[in-house]
C-alpha cells in the first residue's frame, strides 16, 4: 500500500467545474459532488487557491486534446494551478520538487504546479532531462483533472515553491503564460542590449516585455489593439517601443522598412509570436534580421503560412517553445518577486465562469483571467 503523508483532514467531495461533453454550450457544469482525489506515490494534493484561464481552455473544451487523453470525460479544466500542499505521496514526501536540490515539499507549502505529470521515465526525452516532451505523460487540466476545483493532484516533479512576496493571484498566470514566454525569451540566448520583438500584448506579451527589460534587452511590442498596447506602456518595465501592427502588410517591404526605421533602423535580433493571429507570423519574420530567430508560442487553429524566402534567402531560424521546466519557472517566479514585475489580472469566482468567458472574448480585454477558488493567502 502506498503511504500518504498529510496533516489535515480531507472532505470526501468537492466543488469543481466539469467538462461533461465536448463543444457543449456552455462548456462547463459546476458540480458539488466531485470526489476529492487521493495522491499516488509521485503526487501532491493541492488545496487550490487560484487557477488561470487561457486559450488552451477553449481547445480542451472543444475536444482538441481528446486523442491524447487516457481519461474519459468528465474532465476538470485549468492547467495554471496554485495552492497549498495538503497531502503528499511517498516519493513526493522524500524527494525535492522539480529540478531542485533542496528539501522535499511539506504540508503547508505554497506552490504552483506546471501542467506536466506522470512522466514515463523510459523514453529518450525523460532520459535526456526534458520530460515535458514525454509523449506518455498527462497534463493537468488538459488530459487529466485540473485546477478549476477545490483540490487537485499535481506531480511533485512539476511543483515550484512560491516566493513569500508572490501572492496567489499573481502566481497563477506564471504557470502557463509566464513560464511560456519566459522560457521562450531564454531560448533566444540574446546578449544585453540586443533587440527582442514580441507580437501580442495579451497575457504572455505583457509579462514578456517586463521579463525582457529586466534581463537587459531592448524590447518592441506589437499588437493590433490599442487598449493592451496602452496598458503595457503603464507597466513597471514598459517596452522601448509599441506599434499597432493591425493594418501592416508584411509583404510590403517598403512598409516594413519604414516601421523598422521608425523603431531605430535595425530589425529585431529575435522575435516571439505570442498570439494565434495568422498574420502575426509572417509579420514577425519580416521584422526579424537575417540569421535571426523567430520563436513560436501562439497556437493558431490553421497551419501557419510562411514564405520560403525567409528560410533560404534570409537564413531565419523558426522554433517552438513549450512552457518551461521547473528550474526556469522558479527563476521566473523569483524575478517577478524581486523586481516587482506586475501581473495584470481579472479575478473571478468559479460561479462566475460564464462571465469570465464573456469578458475573455471581448476585443479590448487586458491582462490575465484568474479564478479565485480558496481563501489561502
Amino acid at each position: 500500500m502506498t503511504s500518504t503523508y498529510r496533516q489535515v483532514s480531507l472532505p470526501d467531495t468537492m466543488k469543481a467545474l466539469r467538462i461533461e461533453e465536448f463543444n457543449a454550450s456552455p462548456p462547463y457544469v459546476l458540480r458539488n459532488d466531485v470526489p476529492v482525489p487521493r495522491p499516488g506515490p509521485n503526487d501532491v494534493l493541492l488545496k487550490i487557491a487560484t487557477a488561470g484561464y487561457c486559450h488552451t481552455e477553449i481547445m480542451v473544451a472543444s475536444g482538441q486534446f481528446a486523442s491524447k487523453s487516457r481519461n474519459a470525460l468528465p474532465l476538470t479544466p485549468s492547467h495554471e494551478p496554485t495552492g497549498v500542499v495538503v497531502a503528499l505521496g511517498e516519493n513526493a514526501a522524500h524527494n525535492p520538487p522539480g529540478n531542485s536540490q533542496g528539501k522535499p515539499l511539506q504540508v503547508g507549502d505554497r506552490v504552483g504546479c506546471i501542467t506536466f505529470r506522470d512522466f514515463c521515465n523510459k523514453c529518450n526525452e525523460c532520459k535526456r532531462g526534458t520530460p515535458r516532451y514525454c509523449t506518455k505523460q498527462d497534463m493537468v487540466g488538459v488530459t487529466a483533472d485540473g485546477a478549476f476545483a477545490e483540490y487537485m493532484i499535481g506531480d511533485y516533479r512539476s511543483c515550484v515553491v512560491l516566493p513569500d512576496r508572490l501572492d496567489f493571484e499573481a502566481a497563477a498566470p506564471l504557470f502557463c503564460a509566464g513560464a511560456t514566454v519566459f522560457s521562450a525569451i531564454k531560448s533566444c540566448k540574446l546578449e544585453s542590449g540586443q533587440t527582442l520583438a514580441i507580437i501580442g500584448a495579451g497575457a504572455l506579451g505583457h509579462l514578456g516585455v517586463q521579463f525582457a527589460k529586466c534581463l537587459g534587452y531592448k524590447t518592441w511590442l506589437f499588437d493590433a489593439r490599442d487598449a493592451p498596447l496602452k496598458m503595457c506602456q503603464g507597466l513597471p518595465y514598459p517596452p522601448d517601443a509599441i506599434y499597432n501592427s493591425g493594418k501592416v502588410d508584411a509583404q510590403d517591404q517598403d512598409q516594413i522598412d519604414r516601421i523598422i526605421e521608425e523603431l531605430g533602423g535595425s530589425p529585431a535580433d529575435a522575435t516571439i509570436v505570442a498570439t494565434d493571429v495568422l498574420a502575426a507570423f509572417e509579420f514577425g519574420l519580416a521584422i526579424t534580421k537575417s540569421h535571426g530567430l523567430l520563436v513560436v508560442v501562439g497556437q493558431p487553429e490553421k497551419p501557419i503560412p510562411i514564405h520560403y524566402n525567409h528560410f533560404i534567402f534570409r537564413d531565419i531560424t523558426v522554433k517552438g517553445s513549450l512552457l518551461g521546466d521547473p528550474a526556469t519557472t522558479k527563476e521566473m517566479c523569483d524575478l517577478v518577486a524581486e523586481k516587482g514585475i506586475q501581473v495584470r489580472t481579472n479575478v473571478y469566482r468559479l460561479e462566475d465562469i460564464n462571465k469570465l468567458m464573456e469578458d475573455y472574448h471581448k476585443e479590448d480585454h487586458q491582462g490575465k483571467m484568474v479564478v479565485r477558488i480558496g481563501d489561502e493567502k
